[in-house]
């Protein structure tokens, strides 16, 4: 009985129930990918108090967007390989819940007037020293604002602020010539992280767009499949219900009718 309740229930929803489960399984990775770097974050740069304090907007927002993928993800997958209408139904509310937080984040950051200069420079704030040396190695930058964010500071200077020159080359400011001894062949690089991070982030405006394009696709298709499944459920199990009606009324009518037939035989 249990394994023909099963193929009802999967009859019931249709083949739609697989694809709703890969593409429940991609935004529970892409979920996985965000918690994992944000753990990692978190472990390398940030203290308690800090992450306490309430002033890291930023790690907040993609540390809530992290849970959000990983967890409705999570009851997709598992609601569409388990062929649970209830599960199906909790994962449409997250995905919901999910596009209205995702909307509502690009709304405020319009209400405040904040562009996408002013994002890049909250995550450069809140991120790790992992982070930035990746930025200052591939983009050939050093610190946000440039030299002046090690002028006023102790703070060590990593191997990612550096480029290779030819040995003639002079220091450029008295922290460089601190920094290195006479004769070697690298000096601090000049561009600010600001700027190259910017330009990249225009360059590379049609890959980094179509990404978010696509999650966000995926997001519209889940709520559209899943919307489908639950209404094809509920259609089939009131036909299902209307039937089961209407053969109990059946069978109710036949037994009055026996039970008249034997009364009428005695009489």
């Amino acid at each position: 009985m249990a394994s023909y309740g099963s193929r009802a229930v999967s009859r019931q929803m249709g083949w739609l129930r697989h694809v709703l489960t890969v593409l429940s399984v991609i935004i529970f990775l892409l979920g996985c990918i965000v918690i994992g770097y944000m753990a990692w974050v978190l472990a390398t740069s940030v203290t308690v108090s800090r992450f306490l304090e309430g002033s890291m907007f930023w790690t907040y927002a993609v540390i809530t967007l992290g849970f959000s993928l990983f967890f409705s993800g999570l009851v997709g997958w598992v609601g569409g390989a388990s062929e649970s209408p209830c599960l199906v139904r909790l994962f449409l509310m997250f995905i919901v819940l999910s596009m209205l937080a995702e909307i509502g984040g690009i709304i405020t950051l319009n209400i405040f007037d904040k562009g996408f200069g002013d994002i890049l420079e909250h995550g450069w704030k809140e991120v790790n020293q992992g982070t930035r040396n990746l930025v200052q190695k591939h983009l050939t930058c050093c610190g946000w604002e440039g030299l002046t964010d090690f002028a006023n500071n102790n703070e060590p200077i990593d191997d990612s602020c550096y480029e290779k020159v030819t040995p003639s080359v002079s220091g450029i400011i008295s922290r460089v010539d601190e920094e290195a001894s006479p004769g070697t062949t690298r000096r601090m690089k000049q561009s600010p992280c600001m700027d190259n991070l910017q330009a990249w982030f225009e360059e590379n405006k049609i890959t980094w767009v179509t990404i978010l394009a696509t999650v966000a696709a995926i997001q519209v298709m889940c709520v559209g499949i899943s919307i489908y499944i639950l209404q094809r459920v509920s259609k089939l199990r009131k036909i299902r219900n209307t039937r089961t009606v209407s053969k109990r009324k059946l069978y109710d009518s036949s037994s009055e009718g026996s039970d008249d037939h034997k009364y009428m035989h005695r009489i």
